[in-house]
This record gives structure tokens, C-alpha cells and sequence, in this order.
């Protein structure tokens, strides 16, 4: 008997061996150019993307950062997804060792009246075992362990999104209050242009159309403000959201301009880089690779199963005497094959050979998007460094003619229309400067996000 059992596990083990369905062998059609088309990197600095934020070298961003880490719903959500899926790799792959049980019991009674008792105590261990002949559940267990890194990939998408965002919502606000201070300036400025209109018009040197356009421009300025009020607020409120909390408890403080007029650089790196650092791309990997295993799940279904059981019992008095000589044992095995659902298990595996291939395109799409938001940020990039020498130009000769017409206005050479265009188009140029500067460093942002920066491999 002991021989048979010796030669019924040996057979059990060398037929757990063998793994039926396809072995994943990675993407097979994920070639990228060897260098980005728009060949215009901010440059390639030896820091890493992990924490791109700190090259802006803004204490208070890099704070805000930090704090939406740990604080963010949307973390915490991605955290204890994590957890659920390491818990259903760890349930699945408890289905590859045997099951356990043990039974206890006994009995005991007697007169009332007496103190003599006869009891009888009974005690028993079973097991069962389904081998993993086919392959099936080692196939379980390589699908959940894929599943695990893609949602590890999804918390890190994550991650590396909310950063985008608070470093986007940080540099609008930055550019929103930027915005609110030349505004205040200019009106002021305009304001005493108005005095100046006001008293010549009272002497009769100027007309009531000249005083009209004067009022017309303040009032042009007024009307901005507002808007960059409410702007601040939006951005306060978006700020707060990111970091879970509510906009009463976020108290933001202005850099000083050496901080928020930096534009650092960054390493792009190159386009292969991409299939190792950006998170949707890796989720996008471990999905086709879970897609992969559960074909070999659905072809073992195909095959016979083997189930293996056994148990021993033992009983004994109230006394114990002999509990372990009277014991019994019994070891059974059965196989199970379906035979009139045939249909139903082939067309298992057609559906999930199909859900494969379906995984390799929406791998292929991934890729090709990852590819295309990074040339699209190099592309505005380049837009905007290029825009932002001349915008400082036309600030500076929007702000020198201003003067000047100022200047002839009040010797009695010039109109004061001029003047009041020439101050419209100063404080327009000074706003394209400071959004400008601002829309860089979210470029660098998103660029920095479409590289895969902002998390921990």
C-alpha cells in the first residue's frame, strides 16, 4: 500500500509539471524612433525625473506635492487597491497546496444520581489536494501576479498625474496673482494718467472725448480684476482638492521672482525610455501579460481533473486509554472530465486568445499616445520659448512707448488716444510675459509626466 501511495505522488508531481497555454513572451510590436521628431529637449541634466518637482527649487511646491501623497483620496484608494490585489495573489496561490482539516468530538453521560459517567471522545484529520496537472492554476497565479503589478502601475499613473496637476494649479495661480499685481499697477498708473487728463480738460487743453477715453481704459483695467480674483480663488480651491482637504485650511505664499520665473531643465531621455518608466504603459504590459496566462486557465479546463483525498480518525473512552491504537485511515483519488459542455470551454479559450489580442492593441494605442503627448510637449515647448524673448521684447517697447506718449502728452505734443493705446498694449504685454513664463513650467510639468517622472520604479 505504502509503494502505491509513493508512485501515485510521484505521478501527481511529474504531471504538475506541465503548463498548458502560451508563454508570455512580452509585446511583440513596440518599436519606437530612435530619437524624438521634435528634437528640441529643455536638455539633459544629470538629476533624475523621479522627483522632477524639487528642479524648481520651490520649497513650497515641493510641499504641496509631498502632502497630496499621503492626504489624496485618490492615493488612498490606489493603496489599498494594491492591498486587495496582493490579497487575491495570495488567495490564489494557496489553490496549489493541499487543504487541511481536523474534526474533534466526544460524548459523556451518566445517572444524576450516581457519579459514575461513560464518555467516548473522538478526534480526526483530513486532507485534500487537487495537483496542478494542466497548468491551470499555476496560470491563475501568473495572471493575478500580473494583475498586481498592473495595478501597482495604475497607483503610480496616479501619483505621477497628481503631481501634474498641483504643479499645473500651483503655476496658474502663481501666474493668476502675477497677473493681479500688474493689473493693480497699471491701473494706478492710469489712474494718475486720468488726473492729468481731468486738469487739462478743466483749463479746456483737453476735450471730453480725450477724458472719455481715459475712463475707458480704467475701466477696461477694472474689469480684469475681478477676474483675476476669482482666478486665485479657483486655483486655491483646485490646490485643496488635490491635497484632501478644504480651501479654508490651504495658505499659500508668494515666492519671491529668482523662484517662480525659473525655468528649469529637464532629461528626455529616449523614446525606448518610455516602455520602462511611463506607469499606463507598464499597466498596459502587465495587463496583456494576465490576458496571456489566462488562456493556459482556460485550455487546462480543456483536460481531466485529478482530486486526491485522505483522512485518519481515532477514538477512545473518557479516559483516553488507546485513543491512538484504535485509529482508521482512508486515502481515495477521482478524476472529473466535463463531457456535455464541450462547447462551452472551447469557446473559453477563443474568447480569451481574442481578450489577448485585444490587450496587444490597447498596448500598441498606449505607446503610440505616450509617444505623441511627449512630441506635443516638446512641440508647445518650443512655441513658447521661442514666444517668450519677443513678448519680453514687446513688454519692454510697449512700456518704453507708453512713457513716451506720456511724456508728449503732457509737453503738449501728442494726443492722448496714443496714450491710452500705448497703455493697453503695455499691460497686454505684460500679461502674455507672465503667462507665458508660467505656461513653460507647466509644459515642463506635463512633459515631465509624459516622460514617466513622479514615481518609484
Amino acid at each position: 500500500m505504502k509503494r502505491t501511495l509513493t508512485t501515485l505522488s510521484l505521478s501527481a508531481l511529474l504531471l504538475s509539471s506541465c503548463l498548458l497555454g502560451p508563454d508570455y513572451l512580452g509585446p511583440q510590436d513596440s518599436a519606437l524612433p530612435e530619437t524624438w521628431v521634435n528634437a528640441l529637449p529643455p536638455g539633459t541634466d544629470a538629476y533624475t525625473l523621479t522627483r522632477w518637482w524639487q528642479s524648481f527649487n520651490d520649497p513650497q511646491l515641493a510641499g504641496l506635492i509631498e502632502t497630496a501623497f499621503t492626504a489624496n483620496p485618490d492615493m488612498i484608494t490606489a493603496a489599498l487597491s494594491i492591498s486587495k490585489a496582493e490579497s487575491a495573489l495570495r488567495s490564489t496561490q494557496s489553490g496549489l497546496f493541499p487543504g487541511v482539516g481536523i474534526n474533534m468530538g466526544g460524548t459523556n453521560s451518566g445517572s444524576f444520581n450516581t457519579s459514575l459517567s461513560h464518555g467516548r471522545w473522538s478526534g480526526g484529520l483530513s486532507a485534500s489536494w487537487t495537483p496542478d496537472i494542466w497548468g491551470g492554476t499555476r496560470r491563475q497565479v501568473e495572471a493575478a501576479f500580473a494583475n498586481v503589478g498592473s495595478v501597482k502601475a495604475a497607483a503610480a499613473a496616479t501619483r505621477a498625474a497628481l503631481a501634474s496637476g498641483i504643479a499645473s494649479a500651483y503655476f496658474e495661480w502663481i501666474s493668476a496673482r502675477e497677473s493681479l499685481r500688474i493689473a493693480r499697477e497699471q491701473l494706478e498708473y492710469q489712474e494718475r494718467t486720468y488726473q492729468i487728463t481731468a486738469k487739462r480738460h478743466g483749463v479746456g487743453m483737453e476735450s471730453s472725448l480725450d477724458l472719455a477715453e481715459a475712463r475707458a481704459t480704467i475701466a477696461s483695467t477694472r474689469a480684469q480684476i475681478p477676474a483675476l480674483e476669482a482666478n486665485i480663488r479657483k486655483c486655491e480651491n483646485t490646490l485643496a482638492t488635490y491635497l484632501g482637504t478644504t480651501v479654508n485650511n490651504v495658505s499659500l505664499q508668494m515666492p519671491g521672482a529668482s523662484v517662480y520665473n525659473l525655468i528649469p531643465r529637464v532629461p528626455t531621455g529616449l523614446p525606448s525610455d518610455l516602455l520602462r518608466r511611463r506607469p499606463d504603459i507598464i499597466r498596459a504590459e502587465r495587463d496583456l501579460h494576465a490576458a496571456t496566462a489566462n488562456i493556459g486557465v482556460n485550455v487546462a479546463n480543456l483536460f481531466p481533473r485529478l482530486s486526491l483525498t485522505g483522512s485518519t480518525s481515532s477514538s477512545a473512552g473518557s479516559d483516553f486509554a488507546n485513543f491512538f491504537q484504535n485509529t482508521t485511515w482512508s486515502l481515495g483519488a477521482s478524476a472529473s472530465q466535463t463531457l456535455l459542455n464541450r462547447v462551452s470551454l472551447n469557446e473559453s479559450v477563443k474568447q480569451a486568445e481574442i481578450q489577448q489580442k485585444s490587450a496587444m492593441q490597447s498596448y500598441r494605442k498606449t505607446v503610440l499616445a505616450a509617444f505623441a503627448e511627449v512630441e506635443e510637449c516638446l512641440i508647445d515647448y518650443a512655441r513658447l520659448t521661442n514666444q517668450l524673448p519677443q513678448y519680453a521684447a514687446s513688454c519692454a517697447a510697449n512700456k518704453e512707448a507708453a512713457q513716451l506718449s506720456l511724456e508728449r502728452y503732457n509737453a503738449g505734443e501728442g494726443e492722448f488716444l496714443n496714450v491710452a493705446a500705448s497703455e493697453r498694449a503695455w499691460l497686454a504685454a505684460e500679461l502674455n510675459l507672465i503667462t507665458t513664463r508660467q505656461q513653460i513650467r507647466m509644459t515642463l510639468a506635463r512633459l515631465c509626466t509624459a516622460l514617466g517622472g513622479g514615481w518609484e520604479k
